[in-house]
């Protein structure tokens, strides 16, 4: 008998698996599916692990605001270690061009409630001493952006999500999506076949061959 879950989604790495948590938390009925064995082994392997909120879109600013006070508070709330280090943010500038162009972003990114400064040369190499001080004219600074270890992350995500009830298929590959009078209707994988009427596309690098199984364009490519 084929399964129905409220959602499924496809990839659980760095937005699979945390979509996968704060849907479990609201009570809804989700399914993770993933070609390999565990979470976080696709291209959130190979991610630096940066968290930030400097951008110049509103939109971007306010959605990793508030991914900052997720990962800032994640072990305080939830007791699991992700290698938080609050280490701040730097968009530095070496011609008079690019000096233009930070400053004139400030006014419109604290606007969009980002704590974000300019700094003169000298005080930018008290912040971070190791730059280059050839033609260094200075640079932003957002000391609230930070990282995180994207594998302790992943996998913080996935045991929270778990115990809410979330259900996790790894070793297994979505083949097709199931659309019905231009509606999404279920997924087929390579162990079966699970009804949904909503689909998180999280697949990182292969995104667009994902969408293009629901007649989709997305340009993204590994």
């Amino acid at each position: 008998m084929k399964k129905n879950f409220d959602v499924v989604i496809i990839g659980a790495g760095s937005i699979g698996a945390p979509a996968a948590f704060f849907l479990a938390k609201e009570g809804l009925r989700t399914l993770v599916i993933d070609k390999l064995p565990s979470a976080g082994q696709g291209a959130n392997k190979a991610a630096i692990g940066g968290v930030r909120a400097t951008h110049s879109d509103r939109a971007k600013i306010s959605l990793c605001l508030k991914s900052i006070e997720i990962f800032s508070t994640w072990e305080e709330e939830y007791g699991d270690h992700i290698g938080w280090v609050q280490g701040g943010y730097s968009f530095v500038a070496y011609r008079e061009q690019d000096e233009k162009t930070l400053k004139g972003l400030i006014e419109l990114q604290q606007q969009y409630g980002l704590n974000i400064t300019w700094l003169d040369r000298d005080e930018l190499l008290e912040v971070i001493p190791d730059l280059n001080r050839k033609g260094l004219r200075g640079g932003t600074f957002s000391p609230d952006d930070g990282s995180a270890c994207p594998l302790l992350a992943a996998h913080a995500f996935y045991r929270r999500a778990r115990e809410r009830g979330a259900e996790f298929h790894f070793n297994e590959e979505v083949t097709d999506i199931v659309v019905k009078a231009d509606k999404v209707r279920g997924v087929k994988t390579t162990k079966g076949e699970y009804g949904t009427g909503c689909i998180i596309n999280a697949a990182g690098p292969w995104a667009r061959r994902v969408a293009n199984m629901a007649g989709l364009d997305v340009p993204v490519r590994p």
